[in-house]
């Protein structure tokens, strides 16, 4: 008797689960769509800024702004600066203040149109700009930190998160941070050697700031895996190692050095750094990483005793590692071809 009624009073939570998952989703459909042929009208009325075709007239940026500007319909005007939010961004090199404009028009979506779907992009843009181009640091905090707060699983959370960080710790080197953001932004636009140049000026000017580790390790990661100069890659890793001990880089730092000496074929300088992270920065995970890669390591120097030590003390010391059973059948194979 109890499990059936177990069992009845189960059926009817499920489906009253199922019954809200399904209202929600027509809702959201409902939503989406009305929002489409939303945008749709904008777009019949107000044609693309763009050159004239076939004859017909296109809205200048100027008569667009003012249908904006006019219409009392609330759809259409949050569509409308969404749309032309869009265009300012996109286009900055037609007019000089249409980043402004862009900045202005993400602003008034942050502020009036929170319930459109477009909203938690635009806080994302507005925050972007902010960061890399007007450089303004409390108004970036704030407004990623509206990003963080109304959408905790947006898929900027991580940027975000990161960028509220760095401004953060280091307001008291304005000048410093402004150039570490410089670095981003020429990074981004793949203008390495420009993002290097102002990487070594922090590193030069502001030694003593906590972007000077973060500018030693930005570098080191440009020469990894941007321009393939690992032996350069090395050298940045080294001398943050050394010069900042306490940095919450250095275990990747370490592990670094070792793929970048595996990449150059540098096998026992591989196995030296390797062995130096397991040493001293077993706590930060990846040891088992590290333990593979050495294996392999003494497979490349034909030590195939050691390559079978090293690949058994995985299953001994992390038996729940994903590399536990590729090791053992690296084990088998060099059991059943003892010259490799």
């Amino acid at each position: 008797m109890n499990i059936k009624l177990i069992i009845g009073v189960a059926t009817v939570i499920i489906f009253v689960i199922l019954y809200f998952l399904l209202k929600g989703l027509l809702l959201s459909l409902s939503r989406k769509k009305k929002y489409r042929k939303v945008e749709d009208r904008i777009k019949r009325s107000i044609k693309p800024l763009s050159k004239e075709k076939g004859g017909e007239k296109r809205y200048s940026v100027s008569e667009y702004e003012e249908c904006i500007r006019r219409t009392k319909d609330k759809n259409v005007k949050a569509w409308g600066k969404w749309l032309l939010a869009q265009f300012y961004h996109n286009n900055p090199h037609r007019q000089k203040d249409y980043l402004d404009k862009a900045i202005e028009c993400y602003t008034d979506i942050m502020k009036e149109f929170s319930d459109y779907p477009f909203h938690e992009e635009s806080l994302f843009r507005l925050g972007k700009l902010l960061f890399f181009e007007k450089l303004d640091h409390r108004k970036v905090c704030y407004v990623y930190q509206q990003l963080l707060e109304r959408y905790p699983r947006s898929k900027w959370v991580i940027i975000a998160k990161e960028r509220v960080k760095l401004v953060r710790n280091n307001l008291t080197y304005p000048h410093a941070l402004n150039d570490y953001i410089l670095a981003e932004k020429y990074f981004e636009r793949g203008k390495y050697e420009k993002s290097i140049q102002n990487l070594l000026d922090i590193i030069e000017k502001y030694p003593k700031s906590g972007l000077a580790s973060e500018a030693l390790y930005f570098l080191g990661d440009i020469y990894q895996f941007k321009l393939k100069d690992y032996s350069k890659a090395i050298g940045e890793y080294q001398n943050l190692i050394q010069e900042f001990p306490q940095s919450r880089f250095v275990a990747n730092a370490q592990f670094k050095i070792a793929e970048c000496c595996r990449k150059l074929e540098k096998w026992q300088e591989a196995i030296k750094a390797y062995e130096k992270f397991i040493k001293n920065y077993s706590q930060y995970g990846y040891s088992d990483y590290a333990q593979f890669y050495m294996g392999q390591c003494y497979e490349k120097l034909e030590d195939w005793k050691k390559a079978k030590d090293t690949y058994s003390s995985i299953s001994t010391n992390y038996p729940e590692s994903i590399w536990t059973d590729i090791a053992r059948n690296r084990i088998k194979y060099l059991d059943k071809h003892p010259g490799g």
